[in-house]
């Protein structure tokens, strides 16, 4: 298995703690964001060979800490389905877990995720609608049915990892370049894979925030006790 994560945001409401620097060099006790998210990875069994960043602002910040770093030199024209986009262009031969630069979790929720037997994931928690939050809605079966900002009060928050299988890597990515010229989230592009392939929603209670604003990085640090 092989690891993306996407990591061109700047991260503009963080800027009086990030100096300038990108969102995911932010640091969480000893590490920054992204140096914790690889470690994990590691610790749950992807080599460092196969984990890949995608880097846009300041994207020469991230040289050091990435493994294999793959640049959206687009980052603050377009949205995230063109980065992951990007990224399938180079890592296609094997099943991929994906993930935002913004995330604090433990290493058992990567290992939920990766050591799941369905092949193509989408990792929530159950919830009510929350602030900003990505719902996805199910299909009886539980298999999913859409995911975005636009399904409310669906009982699932999407919490931006998801592993995809290998075999429809080249699918996603057609759906995700396709028009090149947009601006898109990459959940429109799993919502459209939903027709033709199935999508499987798992549930964690593991530990997780996602950092967006200040009181989301006071908050992390608190939880997971990273001062």
């Amino acid at each position: 298995m092989k690891a993306i994560i996407l990591a061109a945001g700047r991260g503009k409401r963080l800027e009086q703690h990030t100096k300038g620097l990108p969102k995911c060099l932010l640091k969480l006790g000893n590490e920054a964001i992204l140096s914790r998210e690889i470690r994990l990875l590691q610790e749950a069994g992807i080599s460092k060979k196969n984990i890949y960043v995608v880097g846009g602002y300041k994207y020469e910040q991230l040289l050091d800490v990435s493994p294999n770093l793959i640049i959206n030199e687009l980052f603050d024209v377009k949205d995230n389905a063109y980065s992951l986009g990007l990224a399938l262009e180079s890592v296609f031969d094997d099943d991929v877990i994906i993930l935002d630069a913004d995330l604090c979790f433990e290493k058992e929720l990567l290992l939920q995720i990766i050591n799941c037997p369905r092949k193509n994931v989408l990792l929530s928690i159950a919830s009510g609608d929350l602030h900003e939050s990505t719902g996805i809605k199910l299909s009886d079966d539980n298999t999913v049915k859409a995911v975005g900002k636009q399904y409310k009060n669906t009982g699932y928050v999407y919490i931006s990892i998801f592993k995809i299988a290998k075999e429809i890597i080249v699918d996603f990515r057609e759906k995700l370049l396709e028009n090149r010229s947009s601006e898109t989230w990459y959940t429109l592009a799993i919502t459209q894979l939903c027709d033709t392939h199935k999508f499987y929603n798992l549930v964690t209670n593991s530990k997780w925030h996602e950092i967006d604003f200040i009181e989301d990085y006071h908050q992390t640090k608190q939880m997971f006790n990273l001062h």
